[in-house]
């Protein structure tokens, strides 16, 4: 069976406020999250090749991914995981965590590693502090990323435990 990947693309092609299964062997990109979140799209991911009707799969009964993820976002934000990668060079570190204490994040734990010329680094961040919420935090953490240079991913910690829930 072929891997198949949904990308953004195709969410902007389906009709808004639907439902789409997507299987074991369908990769989401996350720019296609973001956009069917924002369309109001619901991705059912079963975790199994998808044989059953649509309507089964989005039964009141099936816990979805989006349902699972949902439920542990609720509440006041925590911890995030901050993510720097690209090619090294002096200050990254440093670049990366000046905006986190610009932002009022407190950096808990962090991990830094230079592999074969290329910067990596791993910090997990309490938002909580700063009285921002995990999206105004993550877009001011996202304009550090250059793709020529290196690239900043935000995580909720929270996802990774729905991740185990399901």
């Amino acid at each position: 069976m072929t891997r198949r990947i949904l990308t953004a693309e195709d969410v902007a092609a389906m009709e808004i406020d639907s439902r789409l299964v997507v299987n074991e062997m369908t990769t989401v990109t996350s720019a296609a999250r973001e956009l069917a979140r924002r369309r109001g799209i619901v991705l059912v991911e079963d975790g199994f090749p998808s044989t059953e009707s649509l309507e089964d799969a989005a039964s009141p009964t099936s816990k979805t991914t989006l349902d699972v993820v949902s439920e542990v976002l609720d509440g006041p934000p925590g911890r995030i995981i901050v993510t720097a990668v690209g090619v090294n060079r002096p200050g990254i570190l440093s670049e990366v965590t000046a905006a986190i204490g610009q932002l009022s994040g407190d950096i808990i734990d962090v991990g830094q590693l230079i592999n074969a010329g290329y910067f990596n680094a791993i910090l997990l961040v309490d938002i909580a502090p700063s009285g921002q919420n995990f999206t105004a935090f993550r877009d001011a953490l996202q304009k550090l990323s250059k793709p020529a240079d290196y690239v900043v991913t935000i995580i909720d910690e929270r996802v990774f435990h729905a991740m185990h829930r399901l």
